[in-house]
């Protein structure tokens, strides 16, 4: 009988070919395993003390490349050398082989039960059964070479520690060539299954059975659910508009133009036409235009279809219910908004209230919350995925209204604006479903005069239903205080003075 209690590791490698008749016996009884597997795989016999035991035992001992693990038989007990490195067993044997196929299981004996099914001793792995919640020796084991391996099987334990062990190991090989074995009910592990089907009913289910690690979002053609048809709104103008533009539900747009071009009154008047249409309703996060009195004055207006100073208290009385009927409006107690904010009461707004469309107007007056080494360009792309999440999970519109950079940031304040020339980052043209820039070639005549013509660039739709990439002429009617379609102007505008900054 050998003793290991101050073996070195050069004495384990002379050791390693010793099994003493006892252990090879007990092998064979107890764990179905032979004396020929044992001779194939890292480990030899011996006698050492067991502080779970107090006292010294008979053992199996599983060399590693520093240090050694035993386990005690008949009683089960286990020790260690001091500073043994944690690591996988057998991986000197796994790194010089083929790399094809690697197979895992959870403790020794485990990967002896798979290598007495007729598998290759250099393509069986056993993982530390309890490793402290550190994986660093799989990151170890991956640098010296386990990460060429085409193929990881996973044959753990079934019990609940095994099945979080499990889940780890994936993200940790990657979930593209990570498979796994499920044990029948009332079987743990490899050695289990040996000893109840026997060696060949284990080789066929570890070889033939493998299943993929699930993929979320990984699908064949058949497997996609049909999605439900998009809710399509037009935008409440006659003629061929329904063809070139319309909004919908689940979608995610932004609005830009310079300022003085009229952004929110012609959007205020669009969404009205659509409400009235559809019966919606909508939450307005207006944060330079004051829902009182000047969002009040063109609903009123748009709904009485006359001016507000013209109308008598009936009229604005019934033109007021409309208003409470279709329209929510956020206003931040301390006016510092918060997306998270103004997303948590959106949210109540759909639920409670059932709105279907948000308007956030403008981007810019929301609080920031980058986060900290978080550049403009990643925080906007956050904000737009949470937005258009929103917009997707609770089937509304979201509309933004953002204003471009200053004029000479590779445009002239006399053309209209791109949709990547939003303040900020060009994932306002990459990131949205459709974009939307309202201009006025010309603000005022040669005599001085305001202009009153305007145009909606519809340039970009990512779905057909939305319409495509066009331009539509509007002429704002200041008699009855709205907008009407009229045919584009095709003559040149002079260079002008510039209108307000003020929307």
């Amino acid at each position: 009988m050998v003793s290991f209690s101050n073996a070195t590791t050069a004495d384990l490698q002379v050791m390693q070919t010793r099994l003493s008749e006892q252990a090879i016996e007990w092998m064979r009884v107890e764990r179905g395993i032979s004396a020929e597997t044992l001779r194939k795989m890292p480990v030899g016999s011996g006698n050492v003390f067991f502080p779970d035991l107090n006292r010294r035992s008979d053992a199996l001992f599983f060399r590693y490349p520093e240090g050694w693990k035993a386990r005690a038989y008949p009683e089960k007990a286990f020790t260690s050398r001091k500073g043994t490195t944690l690591t996988f067993w057998n991986i000197e044997a796994v790194l010089a082989g083929p790399m094809t196929f690697v197979y895992i299981v959870e403790g020794e004996l485990d990967a002896c039960a798979l290598v007495e099914a007729g598998l290759p001793a250099d393509q069986v792995l056993a993982a530390p059964a309890a490793s402290g919640g550190s994986y660093e020796y799989v990151l170890d084991a991956q640098q010296q070479g386990l990460a060429k391996a085409k193929k990881i099987v996973w044959c753990g334990d079934q019990d609940d520690a095994g099945l979080k062990l499990r889940a780890m190991m994936a993200q940790l090989f990657g979930f593209s060539n990570f498979f796994f074995i499920e044990w029948p009910e009332g079987t743990k592990d490899a050695n289990d299954f040996l000893r109840s089907d026997g060696a060949t009913d284990l080789r066929d289910k570890v070889i033939h059975a493998p299943m993929p690690w699930p993929v979320d979002g990984l699908f064949r053609m058949s497997d996609l659910p049909d999605p439900p048809p998009m809710t399509v709104w037009h935008l409440g103008f006659d003629g061929c508009w329904n063809d070139r533009c319309n909004i919908a539900a689940g979608t995610l747009s932004v609005v830009t133009g310079h300022p003085g071009m009229g952004k929110t009154t012609l959007w205020t008047q669009l969404w009205y036409q659509i409400i009235a249409q559809y019966g919606l309703v909508a939450c307005i996060a207006s944060f330079e235009t004051r829902p009182k009195p000047h969002l009040r004055r063109q609903l009123r207006t748009l709904h009485a279809r006359r001016l507000e100073g013209t109308l008598d208290p009936p009229e604005i009385a019934a033109a007021d219910r409309w208003i409470e009927d279709h329209y929510l409006f956020l206003q931040h107690p301390e006016r510092r908004p918060t997306l998270q904010w103004l997303l948590m009461n959106a949210e109540v707004a759909v639920r409670r209230n059932g709105a279907k469309i948000l308007q956030i107007d403008p981007w810019n007056r929301l609080e920031g919350s980058r986060e900290r080494g978080e550049s403009e360009t990643d925080y906007i792309g956050r904000c737009l995925r949470e937005l258009y999440s929103f917009a997707v999970d609770l089937d509304c519109h979201v509309q933004i209204i953002a204003h471009p950079a200053k004029a000479g940031d590779g445009y002239r304040r006399s053309d209209p604006p791109e949709l990547e020339h939003i303040h900020g980052s060009k994932h306002w043209d990459n990131m949205v479903d459709q974009g939307f820039v309202v201009h006025r070639p010309r603000l005022f005549n040669d005599a001085g005069k305001c202009e009153y013509y305007a145009e909606l660039h519809h340039k970009k739709a990512r779905f057909e239903e939305l319409g495509y990439a066009t331009k539509l002429g509007l002429e704002f009617q200041y008699d009855c205080g709205r907008y009407a379609t009229c045919n584009l102007q095709t003559k040149k505008p002079k260079q002008q003075a510039l209108a307000s900054e003020d929307e």
